[in-house]
């Protein structure tokens, strides 16, 4: 049997298609195509007219991955909640129905309900706006060969114009392929515009096929003489977060060092087929490069080095956000423009943007900002982990060294661990302060009382599943819902990849080579933007400069310090480093007690009136116990976790699509 295109797949791009200009601002995500009455839209239709292809390119750009839209969220839940970072306790939710009681299925990537369960879809099939608005990778896809294969021939489009189109497709096609690749593994490479009923036969690719598959329309992204490597001033008002040739660059980057990693970069697979009766739907290459190739990490360090010259020939353009003082306000709000806002005329940090539907003052369930709100931080769908907490490390540039203080009498002293922090760390959770930055109050108060007892675990504001950990989300939300932030014209831009993380894969690849002064190097780019020591002065007994495992630990501890929640990238390193301890080490809650004169603990400590003493405290780190994980329990964990099960129903269909090993 061979696959033959949907025709849902086919017709359903061009049923949502209408002529209008673009709107003052470039909203990707907006619905841009809607079907104009008394039009009869074609392939003919699209490609007579140079707005109506314009138009046809954004609706692919609303395709691009967001973990924060409802087609890309586990029925309430982002990506984010499968790492050791945050826990959902959403009892809807995918999370805790399928992926924490390791009850996942083969088919549940790709339900055709609103009640989507997996954290990523396979399948063809593209599901209405009424499931959340799910669309197949393929869709995008087919937009993308559609507007290559017919755009020379659209008449009144200047040729340079043409070119970029072109690019800017290409690189959307590139980056969607990347999105499955790193779930799935190989892929089927689509490398044309098929046509209703025409046959698909050519099977599913190897993982090393399909990453160089990537890599090649990325290479045509860049060679497109009309893509430009960056949005003039004069008009990022209006087009700030369209793809250009930086977009593509940096995408490279990111594609190579998830290929270079040890998923599929290894001496042996990450799992072994162990089923004979479904070896006929097995092929090991397709999850495994067949070797440990070490001139992988040379290739991603190459790429790097390409975008930083480029980027040094176009005046460097894109720069980190730097603060504007030496202080937390300023460090707070250089790093707040960096992750939240989109590139304006004065910053040019983010490379390739992608976001929701609306902004989040905009209403609706699952949709947008608001809905993301609503569902995964009103209502317990990502709650922030101690794990997470004791990422970041002090203000000094030194990693957390209070490892030992949880527990009665562990701190006599009564130590308030989160003073002194980095401060990623207040721009990320809600942690106890006694004083906040001017401009930095939180529902009217300017200090965070968040012991037990305390305002921000006895307010009515948030759920109390919102605060489950004993810990609440700000990065993103800010003071949600309060008064002193204004978001009815906010353009939120969510990074696939910003300058800061380029800095990063660099510094990765690098340490791997033993290169690890340069790595260092690197990293102390994005740390010092907040103030930090560089980390190799700061913490000399983790050897830095020799030891490439400590190096590689405090890069990915780093990742999740600057990156983390942003695009799912925390649990994709802990995917292709295959870092199992992570996923088997139990999660933890904490419990801050306040400790009266005496040095007593307090199981209400109450409100604090600004002005008082600041007290001292005792901490417990009771284990997560709702959702708990069966990757916890001692024979709870199988390598199959670290790729998802690809449909069922599509591998039964026999035009050459695999299983992946354990599902």
């Amino acid at each position: 049997m061979k696959m033959k295109l949907n025709k849902i797949l086919v017709l359903g791009i061009l049923s949502t298609f209408f002529a209008t200009s673009c709107v003052d601002k470039f909203a990707v995500g907006d619905p841009f195509l809607e079907k104009a009455p008394g039009v009869d839209v074609n392939i003919e239709t699209i490609f007579s007219n140079p707005e109506y292809v314009r138009n046809f390119l954004w609706s692919a750009y609303s395709q691009l991955y967001c973990t924060y839209t409802n087609s890309n969220m586990m029925n309430g839940a982002p990506i984010d909640v499968l790492s050791d970072s945050y826990h959902c306790y959403c009892s809807w939710g995918g999370p805790i129905q399928s992926y924490y009681p390791g009850s996942l299925t083969e088919n549940a990537q790709d339900t055709e309900d609103s009640n989507f369960q997996g954290k990523f879809s396979y399948s063809t099939r593209s599901i209405g706006s009424d499931a959340g608005g799910r669309v197949s990778i393929y869709e995008t896809i087919r937009k993308c060969w559609q507007i290559i294969e017919n755009i020379d021939n659209v008449p009144g489009m200047d040729e340079m114009e043409k070119s970029r189109i072109r690019g800017e497709a290409y690189t959307i096609m590139a980056s969607r392929y990347f999105d499955a690749f790193r779930n799935f593994g190989g892929l089927c490479l689509v490398k044309k515009a098929y046509g209703v009923g025409e046959e698909f036969t050519d099977g599913r690719a190897t993982a090393m096929e399909t990453v160089e598959y990537i890599d090649e329309l990325i290479g045509l992204a860049i060679a497109e003489p009309g893509f430009i490597w960056n949005i003039p001033n004069n008009d990022i008002g209006q087009w700030s977060g369209r793809l250009t040739r930086a977009s593509a660059r940096a995408l490279r980057a990111k594609v190579w060092m998830f290929a270079a990693s040890p998923l599929f970069n290894n001496a042996a697979p990450y799992m072994q087929y162990e089923d004979s009766k479904v070896t006929e739907f097995t092929n090991i290459n397709h999850v495994w490069f067949g070797k440990e190739d070490p001139s992988l990490w040379e290739r991603c360090l190459k790429y790097c080095d390409e975008f930083f010259s480029d980027n040094a020939a176009n005046g460097d353009y894109y720069q980190l956000v730097q603060p504007t003082s030496q202080d937390e306000a300023g460090y707070r709000t250089a790093y707040r423009r960096a992750y939240r806002y989109r590139n304006d005329e004065t910053h040019h940090e983010k490379i390739f943007d992608v976001h929701p539907t609306k902004t989040l003052s905009d209403g609706g369930w699952g949709w947008g900002w608001a809905g993301f709100a609503l569902d995964c931080y009103r209502q317990g769908g990502a709650v922030p982990t101690n794990e997470l907490v004791e990422c970041f490390g002090m203000s000094d540039g030194r990693d957390f060294p209070y490892t030992d203080i949880y527990g009665a009498g562990k701190n006599p002293e009564g130590i308030d661990i989160y003073a002194d922090r980095d401060p990623r760390l207040y721009e990320t959770v809600m942690v106890p302060r006694q004083s906040l930055p001017a401009g930095f109050d939180y529902q009217g108060q300017n200090f965070i009382d968040s012991w037990q007892g305390g305002f921000l675990t006895t307010s009515a504001f948030n759920n109390a599943e919102d605060k489950a950990t004993g810990f609440f989300k700000f990065k993103w939300l800010l003071d949600y819902g309060g008064s002193t932030l204004k978001m009815d014209d906010e353009y939120i831009g969510v990074s696939y990849v910003r300058l800061a993380e380029l800095y990063l894969i660099r510094a990765e690849a690098l340490a791997e080579l033993g290169r690890n002064q340069e790595a260092l190097d690197a990293l102390h780019v994005v740390r010092s933007r907040v103030g930090l020591g560089r980390l190799e002065v700061m913490n000399p007994g983790l050897n830095l400069l020799s030891n490439k495992e400590n190096l590689i630990d405090e890069i990915l501890r780093e990742r999740n310090c600057e990156i983390g929640a942003e695009c799912g990238d925390r649990v994709y390193d802990m995917i292709r480093r295959k870092r199992q301890d992570l996923f088997t080490k139990p999660l933890h809650e904490i419990r801050i007690y306040r400790l009266d004169a005496d040095g007593n603990r307090m199981e209400d400590g109450g409100r604090y009136t600004e002005g008082e003493p600041w007290p001292k405290f005792e901490y417990e780190k009771p284990q997560i116990a709702v959702g708990a994980r069966r990757w916890w329990k001692p024979d709870g964990w199988s390598n199959k976790w670290y790729l998802d099960p690809v449909s069922r129903d599509e591998v039964q269909k026999g035009y050459g699509l695999t299983q992946n090993p354990g599902w």
